[in-house]
């Protein structure tokens, strides 16, 4: 048995305070950064698995000051980006300079093995207004000194389909996990209180799930965005979001590879306070029910 770590939505280099589905605390990052590190090492996992949202501010300075504290965890890593991390046109330069030395290609899609486990990750796009796919926000959602990330929509390119399907086509006996920003799919009911705040799943999530369903290999689909531990199945695929590090709960994913099967495990810090902070009473469902916490995938 091996184990990598999905963290997610950690925001980064960012002193800004606010709430979303409960009170959401950069300004308490590098506390969390550091009570990370030393629940990381107890786990000693081969690896995290970053899914978007590293950097909440849009600046190179902030991508490099975010790619240190991820480095200050002292464990590999693999990022993918977020809305936060590719607002700009100059985003995804600023992130392939960053993670230079993490990436396994000069990409912000690629795909890499560990072990017995293939991963795919993915860059989807922001979707217009007029439905173009582009790969930066639409200038007019700026506002001075930060863009406006509600109510817009993503979507996966057309050439990330034909990417994925021939990375999957050319190693059908691997089983395979894939990581993206956004889910995939909405999720389940439960979440859907008066006042919980959905940050929305990919356009054409159905699309992908579609894709994903025609290839046993596929197992699981590791995503963030929400801020929201959910776990649903769609078609024998694995749909596992997982919540932000800077917001109740305060939580990351263990996942245990074994030959036959992946086992998912929910963890909060060794440091209950960070999230006894964040909570806003009668939003404890964003943690999910037991189902959203921990699951199985067996390989075929």
């Amino acid at each position: 048995m091996w184990r990598f770590v999905q963290i997610t939505d950690t925001h980064l280099a960012s002193e800004r305070n606010g709430v979303w589905n409960n009170k959401f605390l950069c300004s308490m990052m590098p506390d969390v950064m550091a009570c990370l590190k030393t629940d990381l090492a107890r786990l000693n996992p081969d690896f995290l698995l970053v899914t978007g949202d590293i950097v909440s501010s849009h600046s190179r300075a902030a991508v490099f000051q975010a790619r240190d504290m991820l480095e200050s965890l002292e464990v590999p890593y693999y990022p993918a980006g977020g809305n936060h991390d590719f607002c700009s046109m100059e985003s995804r330069a600023w992130f392939l300079e960053a993670y230079a030395q993490r990436l396994p290609a000069c990409n912000t899609v690629y795909t890499f093995v560990h072990k017995n486990l293939r991963f795919c990750v993915l860059d989807p796009w922001w979707v217009w207004r007029d439905g173009s796919m582009m790969p930066f926000a639409e200038p007019d959602t700026s506002e001075p000194g930060e863009k406006k990330t509600r109510d817009t929509r993503w979507a996966l390119p057309p050439e990330q389909f034909v990417w994925l399907e021939s990375v999957l086509n050319a190693f059908p006996d691997l089983p395979t996990c894939i990581a993206t920003h956004y889910p995939v799919t909405p999720l389940p009911e439960h979440f859907y209180q008066p006042e919980y705040n959905f940050a929305g799943s990919l356009e054409n999530g159905d699309l992908l799930a579609g894709v994903l369903a025609k290839y046993p290999q596929v197992i699981a689909v590791f995503s963030g965005h929400v801020h929201t531990n959910a776990i649903s199945e769609n078609s024998g695929v694995l749909h596992v979001c997982t919540s932000a590090l800077p917001e109740y709960p305060v939580e990351f994913r263990e996942v245990e590879v074994y030959k036959d099967r992946i086992e998912i495990k929910t963890h909060g810090l060794s440091d209950p306070a960070f999230a006894r902070r964040s909570l806003i009473p009668s939003r404890e469902y964003i943690s999910g029910t037991h189902g959203d916490r921990s699951a199985v995938a067996r390989f075929i």
